[in-house]
């Protein structure tokens, strides 16, 4: 829901110690102006000045503890009902600062503070995008709206929620090469749909369009089954996530997410196309496979590997290679060689010379990820990935 909140009116702006502050017309005090409290107030004048919320029902940085939760965590915007002379919170914002993308993460932080102090409503803002969410208790589960609801209506409980829309069909192979074409044609952007880059050479993009297609079809799904070096728990379909790299990239979107065990760990892997440029060296901006890696410790990229640079193609014949670059945080970049190592022990068949064969693909067919060969190019991936994060480990341990 695109609810762009930025022409809401601020409250009067002072300087308190060199530094401007906005008086904040809830909490009745100076606040130091950022780009978050920004969006905050704009928050503030939208709830009462278009939701028709009083004032005296708005609570702002909010202790959850308050709400006899045992947390020291705050809410940025708490709204209160009524009823028989006792208040009860109705709705929970969060507030984000402008640069910050609305990722499952920011959604899941909001879920769990309504479930913590039971409150019906959330919203998840960041002045330009704003999403709004009912409970719903036959499915257990936040189900987003169409519109947000004005305090009256929240207060009767009402919403609308919105018509998941049907999968859309598939585009048949037989037309994947004229679309490209026209649409590389048409945009005259470095790139298309800010995922396949028109510089990457065109049977290479091909290739990509249809391993991204596949990966977003979730009507094809992942075997849940133990493939020896991870056991897949769940095939997780589509989430909205942000990941950033070692050299400070940030990429935010749509992944296919995987649930795994390994190694006796639960983790999720995730995939998803993006173009990838290093401006520093020649500007060009190529095609780029993103495989994302959540576990305990932290979240990030495994693995980014640039179909420009370890495509080939020849005939119908579609081979993943990569070539074992790989940075390690703030030590730079690791050594092929060790990784190469650390490949022969644990995974040997990918092994091809200095290179890593990732597997081959026949590009003459519509690719789904259940397809066997599909599916083994994929596993392939996932424990490549899981092999470079245990060598990273290894690396920072030293």
């Amino acid at each position: 829901m695109k609810i762009n909140i930025a022409e809401q009116l601020l409250p009067e702006v002072y300087n308190r110690h060199g530094k401007d502050c906005y008086l904040d017309p809830i909490r009745q005090k100076l606040i130091y102006i950022t780009p978050e409290e920004t969006v905050r107030q704009r928050m503030i004048s939208y709830l009462v000045n278009e939701l028709k919320v009083p004032k005296g029902a708005i609570l702002v940085e909010e202790h959850l503890s308050h709400y006899n939760v045992p947390s020291k965590k705050r809410a940025d915007i708490v709204v209160h009902g009524k009823k028989d002379e006792t208040q009860y919170p109705v709705l929970i914002v969060e507030c984000k600062a402008p640069d910050v993308f609305l990722d499952e993460k920011a959604h899941q932080q909001v879920f769990d503070y309504c479930n913590l102090i039971n409150a019906d409503y959330a919203i998840v803002c960041n002045g330009s995008i704003l999403y709004c969410y009912k409970y719903i208790e036959d499915t257990d589960s936040y189900e987003e709206l169409n519109s947000v609801p004005d305090y009256a209506e929240m207060l009767e409980g009402k919403y609308d929620v919105i018509t998941k829309e049907s999968i859309p069909e598939r585009m048949p192979y037989e037309r994947m090469e004229s679309y490209l074409k026209e649409v590389f044609a048409e945009y005259p952007d470095d790139y298309y749909g800010e995922t396949i880059s028109k510089s990457t050479p065109f049977n290479i993009a091909k290739a990509a369009f249809n391993f991204e297609e596949a990966l977003f079809d979730i009507r094809h799904k992942l075997p849940k089954k133990d493939f020896g070096i991870f056991e897949l728990i769940e095939d997780y379909g589509i989430r909205i996530l942000s990941y950033g790299n070692a050299g400070g990239g940030y990429f935010g979107g749509p992944y296919r997410s995987f649930l795994i065990e390994y190694k006796g760990n639960i983790e999720f892997i995730s995939f998803a196309f993006s173009t990838y440029a290093r401006t520093e060296k020649t500007g060009i901006v190529k095609t780029c496979l993103n495989i994302a890696h959540d576990d305990e410790k932290e979240t990030h990229h495994a693995l980014q590997l640039s179909f420009d640079d370890n495509i080939q193609v020849i005939g119908d014949k579609v081979t993943i290679y990569h070539s074992g670059r790989i940075a390690i945080g703030n030590k730079g970049s690791g050594k092929i060689d060790e990784l190469r190592q650390f490949v022969a022990e644990r995974y040997p068949k990918i092994i091809d010379g200095k290179r890593f064969n990732l597997g081959s693909l026949k590009n003459d067919y519509q690719w789904n990820i259940d397809q066997p060969d599909v599916t083994e190019v994929i596993v392939n991936l996932i424990f490549y990935a899981l092999i470079r994060d245990e060598y990273r480990d290894y690396i920072k341990q030293q």
